[in-house]
This record gives structure tokens, C-alpha cells and sequence, in this order.
């Protein structure tokens, strides 16, 4: 079908575009043209007139965990039994099927909160991987999905007993390399450093698990398989061993100095931002995220460092991508917006960079930037209609009037959301 969006306030995604009132020409699932209002269509088009709302690029999501709803619990933190039961009932019969019921259930409320692209960080037992060929087949309603199956990490690393695959040698690291290419991932992740919530130390919240060699093996068979490798990576220690490895993406980030923008640059590699937990995980009580004062202090660490790693890729023209970390405390799967919002505020760029940064940049990290990311002819048709101007104020990405995924249109999508994670994330804004 071919249809004719009129008297659209556009803004399409590129860095140094302004919003223009055009018309935007979709053949299919694809963007056929972007003309003046004043220009004569043919009969051949469905007209919708959007009556001046604003359309900008559907968003992308570089980070989430689709397992979870991001609602505060003990369960989360370490490696208690009850999250050991939890995660041993996932691998049965049973546990499978209510899972992928979960990650299809996660995936649509990614897209009806207005991500259009979506990159998964890790699940258990495949279960991404599963529900991304079933949107691929058009059986389960989603966003387009990069998956990396299964994190692989060291003993005693993130995720070690929980979420990730084990592996210390050279062979068993690059065995579990192997078996997620039989899965048929889209990418690798790795987990270099520990996490805030697996944490011994004070102030050490991304402590070294994953050694120079460790990961160097993992990124070498990877790149041989023409895979991206992402690195879970808290730490300036983490940074340097991940860039110095191969990694490819550098997930969370940390302070960095000149010697790591040195090497950034000369990897190519990127960073991604993903402030979402972190943030308030560092402001609330314990008593709110159900997580102990070593915990809270060590986000607060990750939060600065995050800031301080994002603000200097960016003045030296390293790419730096959002991501939601999705699943994490406070992290919900319909949150992206509060991800560009926050980035923006935080890291002090405009509104107009923040959601370049969420559509487009994010495209050129996946090296999807010819298909996805803006709206120009010959790109995939991903739009989110939204009532107000984002570029002035981003919160207009939190209610969407219309999306536009792959040419296909939902109107006004309704997200079931958690209204006590709402009202005490709204306290931040």
C-alpha cells in the first residue's frame, strides 16, 4: 500500500536538520519520498493528514535485558537461593514457555513505547533469540531485534552463576563462543568487569574479572565470525583491557582518559549510555530499590563515571550510543524516553543531539545507518507521530500518537506501565 503522510512537522533524524512541515511518501515498508506540502499526489496514495503533529525517526534501543519489568527486587542482588531457583526453573519445560511469554510480552511494549530497533544484552537459554525469529516470522509483535543469546563471562565475573556462560581457557571461552554461533546470534557479549550489584568494595564497582587475554581470544574468534563484539565494562581498569582486547561496543562506560580516547580512536570502537538504573539506584532509599548502602554508593560511582566516560567521547568526536539496561531496578522496557531525556540532562548536549544520538547514531553503531535511523527515501518506514515538539521538550516522546514499524501503522499504543516505578522515576526528571 502506498500512503501519504501530510502536513508533517519532520524532524529527520540527521544531526544538524531543523524541523520543515513536508509530507512524507511511503511505498510499503519503505520511505518513498519526502516532498513539499504543496506538492500534487497522485490518487494512488492513502491520505493521512497528521494536522501538523511532529514525526521523527522511530527509536533505538542499544541496551536492554528482556527478561525482566524493571520493578525493585531483593532477588536481584548477588546470588541468592531464591534467584538460583528462579533461574534453574527457567531451563525446564515449563520455565521456557513462560519466559518466551515474558520476552514477547517485553518486546511489545519496547515498540509501543516507540522503539522501532531493538539490541538485546544477554538472556537465558536463547530465549531472545527465539522471540526474534518469531517476529521475524510475524508471529509475535515487536521491533527489529539483535540478539547475542547468552553473555559468556570468567569465574567469578558478572554474571557468573546467574544470567552468563563460564568459560576461563582459551578452549572453553571459545567453545562458548561456538555455541552461540550454532544459536545463530546477531553479536557477542562479553562481561569484562563486575557489576554494582555484585560488588565487594567500596567504590569498585566494575572491578577486572576478564583478563587482556581471556578477552582478546573471545574478540579474535568473534571478528573471524563477523561478529560485533559489546562488553559489559564499569570500570577505567575494564576500558582499557576491553579496548585493548577488540571490544566493539563499550556497554555503560566509565571515566576515561587520554590514553583511553587514544584507543578508542584507534579501534574504532564506541561507547553506550545507559544512565537508566543507575540513576536511581544512586538517588533512592534503600527502603525504594530494595538494594543495600554499598550497592547504592557504588551506582553513584557508575552514574559519574558513565557522565564523565560520555562527555569526553563526545567532545572528541567518539560515538556514544543509549541503551536502557532494561530489566535493571527502575529500568522498565518502555522507558527509552526517559534514557534520551536524561542524557540530555546529564550530559549536557541538546535535545535535538539526544534524539540524533537515539535514532541515527544509534543506527551507525549497528551499521544499520543506510536502512534505519532517519527519515530519507530508500530507508526502512520506522516513524513515531507524536503530539508535541521533542526538540523542545523530550518528554514528548513519553505519549506517542502514532507508530510506523516497518510501514506498518499503530495508532494510538497503549503500554500497561507501573505507576509507583512512574511516579518515583518522575521525581528525576
Amino acid at each position: 500500500m502506498k500512503i501519504a503522510l501530510l502536513n508533517c512537522n519532520l524532524f529527520d533524524g540527521n544531526k544538524n536538520s531543523d524541523i520543515k512541515l513536508v509530507n512524507i511518501l511511503l511505498d510499503g515498508e519503505i520511505i518513498e519520498k519526502v516532498v513539499d506540502v504543496n506538492e500534487e499526489l497522485s490518487d494512488e496514495y492513502v491520505k493521512i493528514d497528521l494536522e501538523n503533529k511532529y514525526v521523527v525517526p522511530g527509536l533505538i534501543n542499544l541496551h536492554s535485558h528482556l527478561f525482566g519489568s524493571g520493578k525493585p527486587s531483593k532477588t536481584l542482588g548477588g546470588k541468592s537461593k531464591k534467584q538460583q531457583r528462579i533461574i534453574k526453573f527457567c531451563g525446564t519445560k515449563l520455565g521456557q514457555k513462560i519466559l518466551k511469554g515474558l520476552v514477547k510480552k517485553h518486546v511489545k511494549e519496547e515498540l509501543y513505547s516507540g522503539v522501532t530497533t531493538l539490541r538485546s544484552s544477554g538472556d537465558f537459554y536463547y530465549s531472545d533469540v527465539n522471540v526474534r525469529d518469531l517476529v521475524n516470522e510475524g508471529k509475535a509483535v515487536g521491533p527489529k531485534m539483535i540478539v547475542p543469546g547468552p553473555a559468556i563471562t570468567v569465574s567469578g565475573g558478572h554474571g557468573d552463576g546467574t544470567f552468563a556462560m563460564t568459560g576461563d581457557t582459551k578452549e572453553e571461552l571459545t567453545s562458548l563462543v561456538n555455541l552461540n554461533k550454532e544459536h545463530n546470534v546477531d553479536y557477542i557479549k562479553i562481561c569484562v568487569t563486575g557489576g554494582v550489584m555484585d560488588a565487594k568494595k567500596k567504590g569498585e564497582p566494575g572491578e577486572l574479572k576478564m583478563n587482556l587475554e581471556q578477552t582478546k581470544t573471545i574478540c579474535d574468534l568473534a571478528h573471524k565470525y563477523g561478529f560485533k563484539v559489546a562488553s559489559h565494562t564499569e570500570s577505567n581498569a575494564g576500558v582499557k583491557v576491553a579496548l585493548e582486547g577488540g571490544v566493539d561496543t563499550i556497554e555503560h562506560g566509565s571515566f576515561i582518559d587520554e590514553e583511553d580516547i587514544k584507543m578508542y580512536k584507534k579501534t574504532g570502537s564506541v561507547n553506550v549510555f545507559t544512565i537508566s538504573p543507575a540513576l536511581p539506584l544512586s538517588k533512592f532509599e534503600p527502603s525504594v530499590t530494595m538494594l543495600d548502602e554499598l550497592s547504592i554508593y557504588n551506582s553513584d560511582v557508575v552514574v559519574k563515571g558513565m557522565i564523565d566516560g560520555a562527555k569526553k567521547c563526545i567532545e572528541n568526536d567518539i560515538l556514544v550510543g543509549l541503551g536502557t539496561d532494561a530489566s535493571c531496578p527502575f529500568a522498565t522496557q518502555y522507558g527509552m524516553w526517559r534514557e534520551v531525556y536524561q542524557f540530555a540532562k546529564y550530559v549536557g548536549v541538546s535535545n535535538k543531539f539526544a534524539l540524533y544520538s537515539a535514532t541515527l547514531v544509534n543506527a551507525k553503531i549497528l551499521n544499520m545507518d543506510k536502512e534505519i535511523g532517519s527519515v530519507e527515501p530508500n530507508k526502512i518506514a520506522d516513524l513515531l507521530i507524536l503530539e508535541n515538539n521533542p526538540l523542545e521538550d523530550l518528554e514528548a516522546l513519553r505519549d506517542i500518537d502514532m507508530i510506523i514499524n516497518k510501514g506498518t501503522i499503530i495508532n494510538k499504543p497503549k503500554i500497561k506501565k507501573n505507576k509507583y516505578i512512574e511516579d518515583k522515576l518522575d521525581t528525576l526528571l
